[in-house]
């Protein structure tokens, strides 16, 4: 396999950063066997000029030390990573539009299916069913696209089956702002989408008084209504894709921080209802998890069943710019602790056995639910990266693998 190596330099938000890439994905590998059962992990490795993204599988997270030496297949640029229908999404991003199908053969081995590739970056990619993937491109200005657009992915085939466009400003009409996504959720012949104003030339966010929810017809992905509240500010955070979930009796719950990547916070962070069978905000839910015992913001977060999340939490105080001090720490993703939040109970759990840690910033949540466990990755102060397995029933974890890498952007398992 030849690799041709291409750097990315880029400016988003306030990140500065160099991405390398690979061989062209027409020319993907096959992994080697890694066991009877497949985990895969999306892993990043940060110099002081680049960082580079791999995906490397293996049949245990739990003991010895994960290493790309000599194993792992190097992924084009900069990813993120998604999981539905039994397979791992590679997903392409700052500059990269294609997107790379892992699963698992037969004989235990990663089988990479390039092919997929969009007209813009995705900026979420979830899944509707055991089928059925469905993304969303928001550009981050009006200058690349005056449209929100939408994809429907057939799993099977790894083939775009839909597309549809909807201009942004008949979602958000205030032409000051812009608007990021933060999250998407279907429930019957509804996809309910968040997002949050900010500014696309200076990126300050200065309205956080009111959450937005966009609610689309589906599968046509046409716009029917957006909803408002003042509760709470914004649901979700930048690119953490964490804005909003729904629970198997059909209720949705949108998800505020009002930290981790607006330049201010005028509401308290908390979680707002839509019933089963409603399309509006329900006036009797209101969970502030600021005040709750064990509480903060949720930045990060999955749901894991039984009306539950299991969530990292913060407990940073917002300093927001003043003119001196850049982006103040607006952008830092720290003072995190693993928990699992009851939706119905209005309740937050600590997770014992895992410590305080800072956290990859404007990421998809890297953690996968197994069964009663959770897989997610802790970086220590020392610097040492390791996967944590949490019990859902218990919030008791447990440390797992050393990884050698600088970040875990994904984990799942492949049947």
């Amino acid at each position: 396999m030849t690799i041709v190596k291409s750097a990315y330099s880029f400016l988003f938000i306030f990140l500065l950063a160099t991405v390398v890439g690979c061989s062209s994905d027409d020319d993907l590998p096959i992994n080697t066997s890694v066991g009877d059962t497949v985990f895969t992990l999306g892993l990043g490795v940060t110099t002081s000029t680049e960082t580079t993204n791999f995906v490397l599988g293996t049949d245990n997270l739990m003991s010895g030390t994960l290493t790309l030496q000599g194993q792992g297949t190097l992924q084009d640029g900069y990813r993120d990573y998604a999981f539905g229908g039994n397979t791992f999404y590679s997903i392409g991003g700052l500059g990269v539009t294609d997107v790379n199908a892992i699963t698992a053969t037969a004989s235990n081995t990663l089988n990479f299916q390039s092919g997929l590739t969009f007209p813009f970056q995705l900026d979420g990619f979830i899944e509707v069913n055991s089928t059925t993937m469905l993304g969303i491109s928001l550009p981050q200005s009006a200058a690349t696209s005056e449209n929100i657009t939408f994809y429907t992915v057939d799993i099977p085939s790894n083939t775009i089956t839909n597309t549809n466009t909807i201009p942004v400003r008949d979602v958000y009409n205030d032409t000051d702002d812009w608007i990021f996504t933060t999250g998407m959720t279907v429930r019957g012949n509804k996809l309910f989408h968040t997002f949050y104003p900010v500014s696309s030339a200076t990126f300050v966010t200065a309205n956080t008084d009111t959450q937005y929810v966009a609610i689309y017809n589906y599968p046509e992905l046409t716009l029917d209504t957006v909803i408002t509240d003042s509760r709470f500010g914004p649901a979700g955070a930048f690119n953490t894709r964490s804005g909003i979930f729904s629970t198997e009796s059909g209720d949705i719950y949108t998800v505020s921080n009002s930290n981790f990547g607006f330049t201010q916070a005028t509401k308290p962070a908390g979680i707002l209802k839509i019933a089963s069978g409603t399309e509006t905000f329900d006036a009797n839910y209101t969970f502030n998890t600021e005040t709750a015992a064990n509480g903060g913001k949720i930045i990060h977060a999955i749901y894991v069943g039984d009306n539950k999340l299991f969530a990292a939490v913060s407990t940073k105080v917002l300093e927001g710019p003043n003119g001196t001090n850049g982006f103040g720490n607006v952008y830092t993703d720290s003072n995190l602790h693993l928990a699992i939040v009851d939706l119905e109970a209005e309740t937050i759990t600590r997770v014992a056995g895992a410590p305080e840690y800072t956290g990859n910033g404007g990421r998809s949540f890297a953690a996968f639910q197994d069964g009663d466990v959770v897989y997610s990755s802790i970086t220590d102060a020392n610097g040492t990266l390791n996967i944590y397995q949490t019990n859902i029933n218990t919030a008791t974890a447990i440390k797992g693998a050393e990884i050698e890498a600088t970040f875990v952007g994904g984990i799942a398992r492949l049947d």
